[in-house]
Order: structure tokens, then sequence, then C-alpha cells
């Protein structure tokens, strides 16, 4: 990977500092404590309890409480996407696909219904929920089949709409999002905590993973209107619109608004990590500024934004003169070409065509699951050469830019980052570096 010169280092050991403030074994592990022969979360005292995982974060959560409580535990599931390892002992791995649903998604939602049919009154359901959960478990409405959810979610992914619009129309599809899994287990008599990993800004936890132990205030109405107003009402699966329709007329049961013995905990954000690394930055001696940890809008423009920020600092010494800027939530990336990269290849795209032929500004965005877009790279780094190099390889990053396609300006500079799964997903994490 190459690094600017001048800010080589500090990128290197920021990347480092990221990928450790988002280490969600150490945050689920802190979260419980085992005294008295009870597991006491957050002032609920269980003896024995079932484990449900969801999500990119589920091995290293479930891992987490499998070794400060194994023994407590009757029995669970943690679904992961494919490929993701890990070494556990008691809850059962199953893996299943992201970021679209399928048939593995299905079986993985129908297993952990399975396993909630054995809950029995006074029993705890311990679920550990993180982003990815809404693909990776799926168990249709209706007549909804697998392939429709899947054709809904290309669209809505594509039109450029919103983690929030997207997951309204999403819960109310299914049978295990929305509160819906919550409602299994209160349903015969258990109690639900859910330790929470938040990918979404704002942090919401009906959001996270399609909220499938939160109450869910949106409407078959709300979900409707989303892909009205994302033009895409006429492109989705009839059956998609029949049981929208249905609902809206009262003849499905809604998500629930209100659940009782649920108790929901977010216990890592993206501000976690942003404040872990304004400490490390602020500890070698220079200024961190955050900015907000609720990053939205299309990907290529916030890049653009965030080079006008870098610029005044850079000239002017507004809003730092010399320093690390901090930023971080979800970006999105209206699809209209056939490339391949992610959110952070194009807001690095934007803040390198802004900042052309700039020295003393460089860029790190990274997604810190270690996996953005459909590349297999977390994310790049990009500063005042980056576009200049890449023409100079004979690339158009304008025209990479417009067919989506911009992996293959960082790739063909050795300016991609590689991680692999890292076991978390707390959203995108982006730093600049500001030199004197």
């Amino acid at each position: 990977m190459a690094l600017p010169v001048f800010a080589g280092d500090l990128l290197s050991e920021l990347l480092n500092v990221i990928l450790r403030a988002s280490n969600l074994y150490d945050r689920t592990s802190n979260a419980i404590q085992v005294e008295g022969g009870f597991v006491k979360v957050f002032g609920h005292e269980i003896r024995r309890f079932y484990v449900v995982a969801i999500g990119k974060g589920s091995i290293s959560m479930a891992k987490a409480i499998e070794d400060k409580a194994g023994d407590y535990i009757i029995d669970g599931i943690a679904v992961v996407p494919k490929g993701v390892r890990g070494g556990l002992r008691v809850i059962k791995v199953i893996e299943s696909t992201h970021p679209l649903p399928t048939e593995s998604s299905v079986e993985a939602g129908l297993a952990i219904m399975d396993l909630l049919s054995r809950v029995r009154p006074g029993d705890y359901v311990l679920f550990l929920i993180s982003g990815g959960g809404s693909a990776l478990v799926e168990v249709p409405v209706g007549d909804v089949a697998i392939e429709d959810i899947a054709e809904v979610n290309r669209l809505l992914l594509r039109s450029g709409a919103t983690i929030h619009e997207v997951n309204v129309v999403r819960k109310h599809l299914s049978r295990v999002k929305g509160g819906r899994l919550a409602l299994e287990v209160v349903r015969r008599g258990g109690k639900v905590i859910s330790l929470i990993a938040s990918d979404v800004p704002g942090d919401d936890p009906s959001i996270v993973a399609s909220g499938p132990t939160v109450p869910d205030p949106s409407t078959y109405g709300d979900a409707i209107q989303v892909l009205r107003n994302r033009g895409i009402w006429d492109k989705v699966p009839v059956r998609v619109r029949e049981v929208l329709e249905k609902g809206l007329k009262g003849l499905l049961d809604e998500t629930p608004k209100e659940l009782s013995n649920t108790w929901n905990y977010v216990i890592a954000t993206n501000m976690d990590v942003l404040i872990e690394v304004s400490r490390y930055v602020a500890s070698r001696g220079m200024d961190a500024l955050i900015l907000t940890s609720r990053m939205e809008g299309e990907a290529r423009e916030v890049g653009r934004y965030l080079a006008s920020i870098a610029l005044e600092a850079r000239f002017r010494g507004v809003p730092i003169r010399r320093g690390v800027i901090l930023s971080g939530g979800e970006p999105t990336v209206t699809v209209i070409g056939n490339g391949r990269g992610g959110r952070t290849t194009e807001l690095c795209t934007g803040f390198a065509l802004s900042v052309r032929g700039v020295d003393g500004v460089s860029m790190l965005s990274i997604a810190t699951d270690g996996i953005d877009g459909n590349m297999d790279a977390a994310g790049c780094v990009a500063d005042g050469s980056t576009i200049s190099n890449a023409v100079k390889l004979g690339i158009d990053p304008i025209a990479e830019l417009r067919n989506n396609n911009t992996a293959v300006i960082f790739e063909r500079l050795g300016a991609l980052i590689r991680t692999g799964w890292t076991g978390s997903n707390l959203n995108i994490v982006t730093a600049i570096i500001v030199a004197p």
C-alpha cells in the first residue's frame, strides 16, 4: 500500500488504532460480569441463557460471551458472512450471504426461530447484534420470495436510498426484523437482552440489522412511500407490492410498536472509535478534531466537502493548523455504472479531485468491517498527487467515477487498504492529516 511520504507513518498508525478501537470482542466482554453464580448484564442477573448473534461482528461478540460465560449458555447460534471462521465451542456457527440475502439467509432465520421456539417462561435470550444482519438473516412474509427481497434491496441500494429508508422497507417484508424476533421470545414468556454494535449514523438501535429486537415506529405506509420517493415502486416485484398494500389495509400484522421484557443496549459506536483515535492523535502532540459520526450523503460529494475543510486547514489554519480531522458515518453510492468500488473509494476520489496538486493534506478512509462495496478491500488513501499519478498510468479518474469503478484508481496506485473481514462493523472512519 503506497502512502503519502509526509504522512505515511502516521497513516499506518491511525489505521492500526482504528482497527483496535473497532474490536468488538473487548467491548462485548466488558459489558458482562460473572459473579456469585450469575451473569450480570447492565443490572440483569441471569443464571442460564440462550445466545443469538447476528451480523458481521457475530464471531467476535459470541466468542467474548463464550470465553467469559460459556458455562451459563444453554444453546446458541451465530450467523456470519460466508468465509468467516471462528473457534466457537457452544454456539453453532451458520454461514450466510452479504450484502444480498439468499436461501442461506432464510435457512439461518429459520434456525434462529427454531431455537427461540424452545424458550420457556422466565428464560433469557441474549442477542448480539451488529451491522450486516439484515442480509445474513431473513424469513420473508407471506408469499414473498427471498429473490423478491434481494431484488428490492438491489433497487434500493442502486437508488441511493439511505440505510434508514432501506430498513423501513426490509422490516415490512420480514418475519424476523423490526422487533419480530423479540416478539417470538416475549410471546413465550421469555426475556430479551440485546448488546448492539451500531453501524448506522445516530446509533438508532431500531436500524442496526433492521432492529430484530427493537420496537419499530415505521409502518407499511412508510415502506410504500420510500419506494415511491425513490422512483422504484413500479419496479419492485409484484408480490412485494401486494404484501405492502395488504399491510396498509390492515390485513397483515404491523411490526410491534412496543415490546415488554426487552432491553436493548448499544455497546459500540462509530463515535467510540473516533474518540479513541482522537486521544491517540493528542498523545502524539497533535491537534485532533472530530467533525461528526453521522456522515451521510453521496460519497463522492462528501469527499469533496471534506476536501474543502482540508484546504481551509492547510491554507488558513481553520479549523486546525496541524493535526488530524476525523469523521465517520455511512455515505451512500448511487450506482449507475458497472464498475468495482465502494463508499470509501468514491469518497477518496472526490477528495483527491478537489485537492489535486496540493501538498500537505492526505486522507485515509476505511470500512471497519474490512470489506467495502463490491471490492476485496476495506478502503484507501489519497492525497494531492493521487489524480496526477493516476493520469500518468493512463487512468481517467472522472470516467472511472462515472462508471462507479473507482477501485481501479487506488489498486493501480497501490493505495488500497486490505484487511480482510475484521469481525467488526462500526461503519466508515475517515481521517484527514493536515501538515503545517
